[in-house]
């Protein structure tokens, strides 16, 4: 390993990282970033670079070897990167100025490099208005062929992004384009309009830990977006001990409706809290995903506010919430027409895509709850556009807070179907029926060892062999056997 510091190759390190003025005159500072291109060009498997920028550089993009093998290592948050004007480039990429141009070239996704480490520095963005800061282009974003990112790493194994500080970024903080093993921990993203995702990963892209960040993004905090960059499957997603206040917690999509179609699996979110626009999770954008497409997500250990948790626009196979208080808030939220209601839920369809139909095969509830304020409508699903869900299981779910209003129901079925429901474990006390009026009739069977203590009423046609029940035709404890209405006598 090679390790140079930016102070003795020559850099000014005369930047001021708040303004990008000369910090010791006000004037204008010196751009080190071709001095930075040339020392870190080198670098291969046979001999990786190290830069130490052990002070505040004016960069126009810094363009390193797409291979990787290098390294950046500052000394702190006082020191790192301030994008100048005009620059219309990333911040930091790998491969020459134009690598990241067309933004989504479609497959096939190339070869990786590998080896590539940030860390312990800042990087300033300079956004501007379109016309002024980094992009003048008059879009603030890029242009038409690319979107200017903090940090754009492609075509990579093995990325580590540890407590680098992301402000004013034009685009995407962060964007990772067909890699494979990153981690980013410990990192600040800031930066308030739309467009400004945090951690933006295209397909294809596999294993993958974001931990202990803190987002303020005017859009998606993580973004699985897998018809984007070279395209393809997103696999291995761990998102944990995070803070958020962003549009979403997490998008993730397979499809955008045209022939691009993919899968997204094993992605799970634990120990987070923040407040949302639109979703904590945003799942799909488009009809036409595979059946499965969202193959599996697990939410633990978390608490939101949000419109919804779960705002779903494509079909999932299994969907598990554990430990999860939801806060319903909906004053920051853009409702995209057609929309029926504007309750608020666990799970509804997406404020931002709901006219969109799917097919969930599995969600369940451990030991969640809704905390709700007054005046807030809310139930515990909303199902609607025809949508599906197969097995739907609450084992532990409630509704608590400071209102005076129970939730009229826990079901709220407009036009959509439930196979199978099962209430292993539900507090009814604050809901005050299963179901919204004439729903049981979109629900395939009912059953768990909860039913009879929710002291609601089932219609026998919907209950299961050998679950106990209160029977809406007769008001009395009940239970089926072989399909025949029997008294249910408690011991």
């Amino acid at each position: 390993m090679t390790y140079i510091r930016a102070s003795e190759i020559g850099c000014a390190l005369d930047c001021d990282l708040r303004n990008g003025r000369n910090k010791y005159t006000g004037g204008l500072a010196t751009d080190d970033g071709p001095r930075i291109n040339a020392a870190m060009a080198g670098a291969t498997a046979d001999n990786p670079i190290t830069l130490i920028i052990d002070g505040s550089a004016l960069i126009s993009g810094l363009f390193l070897p797409a291979g990787g093998y290098w390294s950046i290592a500052g000394l702190g948050c006082g020191t790192g990167f301030f994008v100048t004007t005009g620059t219309h480039n990333d911040a930091i990429h790998n491969g020459p100025p134009n690598a990241a141009v067309p933004f989504d070239p479609g497959p096939p996704a190339p070869a990786r490099g590998m080896n590539v480490s940030l860390s312990n520095f800042t990087v300033n963005g300079n956004q501007g208005n379109g016309f002024d800061g980094n992009s003048t282009s008059g879009s603030r974003l890029g242009t038409k062929s690319a979107y200017y990112c903090g940090i754009n790493l492609m075509n990579l194994n093995d990325i580590s992004i540890e407590k680098v500080v992301l402000v004013r970024i034009s685009a995407y903080h962060i964007r990772l384009s067909n890699i494979g093993n990153a981690r980013v921990v410990g990192c600040v993203m800031e930066s308030h309009l739309p467009g400004n995702d945090g951690v933006h990963i295209d397909g294809p892209a596999n294993d993958i830990v974001v931990s202990r960040c803190d987002f303020k993004t005017g859009d998606d905090s993580v973004a699985l977006n897998c018809p984007e960059g070279y395209s393809g499957n997103i696999s291995r997603v761990e998102v944990s001990d995070c803070t958020f206040n962003s549009l979403s917690l997490m998008r993730l999509y397979t499809t955008n409706g045209g022939p691009r179609n993919f899968s997204i699996d094993t992605v799970s979110v634990r120990n987070c809290k923040g407040t949302f626009a639109e979703a904590t999770f945003l799942i799909g954008l488009a009809d036409g995903s595979r059946p499965n497409s969202i193959a599996s997500l697990t939410v633990s250990d978390c608490s939101v506010a949000a419109p919804t948790v779960l705002g779903v626009a494509e079909n999932f196979g299994t969907i598990a919430l554990r430990n999860v208080t939801f806060f319903p808030s909906p004053s920051n939220a853009v409702w995209v027409a057609p929309q029926s209601n504007l309750i608020c839920g666990f799970l509804r369809p997406s404020p931002l895509y709901g006219w969109v139909s799917y097919v969930g095969s599995s969600l369940s509830f451990e030991n969640c709850r809704i905390y709700r304020s007054p005046g807030i409508e809310i139930a515990g699903l909303i199902l609607e556009n025809d949508s599906t869900i197969d097995n739907l299981t609450f084992s532990g779910f409630g509704v608590l807070g400071g209102s005076n209003v129970p939730a009229p129901n826990l079901l709220n079925i407009g036009w959509g179907s439930i196979g199978e429901v099962v209430l292993d474990s539900l507090d009814s006390n604050n809901i005050v029926a299963p179901v919204s009026a004439g729903g049981f009739s979109s629900v395939g069977s009912v059953s768990g060892a909860g039913v009879l203590a929710t002291d609601w009423e089932f219609p026998d046609a919907v209950m299961a062999n050998g679950v106990p029940y209160i029977s809406a035709n007769s008001g009395l404890p009940s239970i089926k056997v072989n399909g025949v209405v029997e008294p249910y006598l408690q011991s």
